[in-house]
């Protein structure tokens, strides 16, 4: 079998010194990602040094399956990415890439951060929205926005930005707001200029609601990998693997329907299960103090009005009238002579 393995750093899954056929890709050469890891700030990294690897690919931003077809142009086996799709500016097209990697039925595997489980705590969980607009705008840079998000809800417990499962020690923020507000006002200033690129998480999961974006992305015809398994694990991450499938039919409406529903109430429960004794333990706010303020209130009451209209007599033709006024004429004149 031959694969490709994304950002390994320190950490190989498949390591080439231990005879897999492995083509490495990252961001820098390997003598650059040591040079990294003797300086970095965590002992645990420093201590690896001799594990990372040469690259065979240095990543500038070309899509990755132009560059590793190169090397081998029918395919390969596997693509190994861990703790590698959260930092992708496009998440969509970097899994289209790795889906253009594989050999039919190939294999995807990937680490991903559980975001119950890290610094991306209090994030809200990614959404087909952000997934689409990310895809349609080709990003290959984190915007502005990202970088704030990342830098003023970055969580932390106990002082750690990741943990194993059931801790509930208290949550605090790794940064202040004040300062992240000051580099994004920075960045809006530098966009349009030559900067450096400027990493960060961007995507943010559970492991139902990581199933659901790619139940969707499977059902609009975006993404040919469909999840053969995903497990969760007591670290800060869960394991998924994907296969390549050049026909993924469409589900039902219904059942689709009945799928999406399904994975977001489990996505609720899941978080509710890891971080609900966190918010269950913050008491409540009083009730403000209900005030009675009695306003006076004049009544108009509306009392119907007969309305008189006199009725007019009836209009007689002329000469009947001039018939009957002479008829009492004459009865008077005989009246007064003692003839009527």
């Amino acid at each position: 079998m031959v694969g490709v393995e994304i950002g390994p750093f320190f950490n190989p899954i498949a390591p080439k010194a231990e005879g897999w056929k492995t083509t490495v890709i990252d961001y820098q050469d390997g003598e650059g990602l040591r040079r990294t890891a003797r300086n970095h700030p965590e002992r645990t990294i420093r201590s690896k040094v001799n594990t990372i690897e040469d690259v065979d690919i240095v990543w500038d931003g070309r899509p990755l399956d132009k560059v590793a077809l190169k090397r081998n142009a029918a395919g390969y086996d596997f693509v190994i990415a861990s703790h590698v799709i959260e930092h992708t500016p496009d998440i969509l097209g970097f899994l289209q890439q790795c889906s253009r990697l594989l050999k039919p039925d190939g294999v995807v595997s990937l680490a991903v951060p559980d975001m119950r489980k890290c610094f991306d705590l209090l994030k809200s969980p990614t959404s087909i929205r952000e997934i689409l607009t990310a895809h349609r705008e080709r990003r290959i840079r984190h915007t502005p926005e990202v970088l704030f998000e990342a830098r003023a809800w970055a969580t932390t417990r106990d002082a750690r930005g990741a943990w194993v499962a059931g801790n509930h020690l208290p949550i605090g923020f790794a940064h202040s707001f004040g300062k992240a507000l000051r580099r994004y006002k920075a960045d809006i200033r530098q966009m349009g200029k030559a900067r450096p690129y400027v990493d960060a998480h961007t995507w943010f999961f559970t492991p139902a609601s990581f199933e659901l974006a790619i139940m969707e992305l499977n059902q609009i015809g975006l993404l040919s990998l469909k999840i053969a398994w995903l497990e969760e694990n007591q670290g800060s991450e869960f394991i998924v693997q994907m296969r390549r499938a050049d026909i993924i039919e469409a589900m039902p409406p219904d059942k689709f329907d009945a799928e999406r529903i399904r994975l977001a109430l489990k996505h609720y429960a899941e978080f509710d299960s890891e971080v609900g004794p966190s918010y269950r333990e913050i008491p409540s706010a009083p009730e403000p103090e209900r005030v009675i303020v009695e306003v006076p209130v004049e009544l108009r009451v509306e009392v119907p009005v007969e309305v008189f209209v006199p009725i007019e007599p009836p209009i007689e033709p002329t000469l009947d009238l001039m018939r009957r006024l002479a008829s009492r004429i004459r009865r008077k004149m005989l009246s007064l002579v003692g003839l009527a």
